[in-house]
């Protein structure tokens, strides 16, 4: 063999030993280094606070009921069951649903409006809200409160009042008007509770466009939504093509992966 064979060949194992021994290295410093998930540890500390509850550990009295301040963020703090600064459209016969056999007898669907609509009723926006947003999505004069997409609507905005009429619900299933577990149930007189069914975004947007046919509302200039909005939105064009003249899909996707629903569940938990 060579000088320069050998040498070559000596340099080479002297490089693989030390990769070799940075690599064991860097192994071992990972092994010692715990994960942090702040959101999955909120969550934990979280449900074993409602066990202990639960179990009588902890009392829990109030003496007054908890009062949301203005501070808490942007939901509105609604009026029930008489509701003050929103709309309702009432569906009175049977609806019904993807995923369950039994359709809902009737459902509410809480809305508010911002615009004018113009004559021959073309110049609608249908605004979609995410999981847990309120049809408040920019103050009115029934609600004076910022709504939660307060700088993008109103004159001269990208929703501008001037040119648009904007309609914002409450998806079917949500707490701030719509029905929903919170509801009675008709045909018990109960609240429904986890016997509400299980709803598909298909549902929440054939609800609002029952909502649509009873303004008279035949063509949509703008079906937009972000997040589960966003789904709403691609739901519409897909199933009203011929009444969704445009579609705007922020942050959204045609279906959610399992992962995306694992990390949405420990943010909202850990929230």
């Amino acid at each position: 063999m060579s000088l320069t064979k050998a040498f070559c060949r000596l340099s080479s194992n002297a490089t693989g030993r030390r990769t070799n021994a940075a690599s064991r290295r860097l192994s071992r410093s990972l092994a010692t280094q715990r994960p942090s998930f702040p959101c999955v540890d909120a969550h934990a500390a979280r449900s074993s606070s409602l066990i202990r509850r639960s179990n009588g550990s902890v009392a829990t009295t109030r003496s007054t009921p908890v009062q949301q301040s203005e501070g808490n963020g942007p939901e509105p703090a609604y009026a029930r069951p008489n509701p003050l600064s929103y709309h309702v459209y009432r569906h009175d016969s049977l609806f019904p649903l993807t995923y369950s056999e039994k359709p809902l007898p009737s459902f509410e669907i809480a809305y508010e409006t911002w615009g004018t609509l113009s004559p021959a009723r073309d110049n609608v926006i249908l605004l979609h809200t995410g999981l847990s947003a309120s049809s408040h999505a920019a103050s009115t004069s029934l609600n004076t409160q910022a709504g939660w997409w307060e700088p993008f609507i109103g004159p001269g905005k990208a929703l501008d009042t001037n040119r648009y009429y904007i309609i914002c619900t409450n998806v079917l299933g949500g707490c701030y008007g719509s029905s929903g577990p919170s509801s009675l149930d008709p045909e018990t007189n109960q609240v429904y509770g986890t016997t509400f069914p299980l709803l598909s975004i298909f549902d929440m947007v054939r609800a609002q466009f029952h909502m649509l046919d009873h303004l008279g509302i035949n063509k949509l200039y703008a079906s937009v939504g972000s997040s589960m909005g966003a789904m709403q939105s691609l739901a519409a064009g897909w199933l009203h093509p011929d009444r969704v003249e445009r579609v705007v899909s922020i942050s959204g996707t045609a279906r959610s992966s399992p992962s995306a629903i694992a990390m949405r569940y420990a943010q909202r938990s850990g929230a």
